[in-house]
């Protein structure tokens, strides 16, 4: 039938929410024991040596030329330092307010996306986007919004913001400086420049070489394929039958399924007002599927 395709792509979707949400615990694990820099050169290094084998096999792998590379360069600019804020952030940020923080992201991409092509959303999509990120720091505050006043904001809330802000430009620049290349070209090549600014970064910052605990390798790795490989092939196909916006949306899922996750490790749960904004988190997903499906 053709409900079928939607179908999968959905349920790929929630998988590919559940997949990113376990980068936020790993993101407070890492911050606090291990450096971010070399955290976010192993995860690209290791997705891009993926990659290049991922290119290799679908004859993908050839050298696009300098200029193409310094566009792919710039395209990544944005993805690398969103990861590289993230475990920053971790080192302060506890991974419930990077998982509620994340909800800005589709927000902040409607609304930069406003301001360069001068088309005003739906104000149905605005008001949707507004009651997930609102949701989310209901989840994150337990409803006491006044905390965020009263020293339950640590800089490392400050960084990730800025790490948002730089991902919901990152389709701007993405369309700006996309040439019509199948997106594994551009994943991967992006993937490829990103790991050289980091390595750049490595060199000037911090060149010694830390060696991570096995816990931290398996982290790094599991960051590698599962949170950017696994998730890349999710996102993209599921892109293709439900539209990027769509598919983008899930993100708002981010702080309920951080909580699911800290249950499951043991922590303990919030306060029952916190399942009203867990609620409202899910009716502004169902929201805006309703109105990318209308559209």
């Amino acid at each position: 039938m053709p409900q079928h395709p939607v179908i999968r792509a959905h349920l790929g979707l929630l998988l590919y929410a559940v997949l990113i949400s376990t980068s936020f615990p790993i993101a407070a694990f890492m911050g606090q024991g291990f450096s971010p820099l070399w955290t976010t050169w192993g995860r690209f290094a290791i997705a891009s040596l993926g990659f290049i084998l991922l290119l290799a096999r679908f004859r993908q792998l050839n050298w696009p030329g300098w200029r193409s590379v310094g566009r792919f360069a710039l395209i990544s600019l944005p993805m690398t330092s969103f990861f590289l804020l993230m475990f920053f952030a971790g080192e302060t940020a506890s991974a419930l307010a990077m998982g509620s923080l994340t909800t800005l992201v589709p927000l902040l991409s409607c609304l930069l996306g406003w301001l360069v092509s001068r088309m005003a959303p739906h104000p149905a999509r605005i008001l949707a986007l507004c009651l997930g990120v609102a949701a989310a720091l209901w989840v994150l505050t337990e409803g006491e919004l006044a905390m965020l006043m009263q020293g339950g904001w640590p800089v490392g809330n400050s960084l990730y913001v800025i790490g948002c802000v730089l991902m919901g430009g990152y389709p701007l620049v993405l369309k700006a400086l996309h040439r019509g290349e199948p997106m594994l070209t551009v994943t991967g090549w992006s993937l490829i420049t990103g790991t050289g600014w980091l390595t750049l970064a490595l060199l000037l910052v911090q060149p010694h070489w830390e060696w991570p605990t096995l816990a931290q390798s398996g982290a790094i790795l599991w960051l590698a394929t599962a949170t950017t490989m696994l998730t890349f092939f999710l996102f993209q196909s599921a892109s293709l039958v439900v539209g990027g916006s769509s598919a983008n949306a899930y993100s708002l899922l981010s702080p309920a399924l951080v909580l699911v996750i800290n249950t499951l490790q043991g922590k303990p749960w919030p306060s029952l007002w916190v399942l009203p904004a867990v609620v409202l988190i899910v009716i502004s997903l169902l929201m805006l599927l309703q109105l990318d499906r209308r559209r």
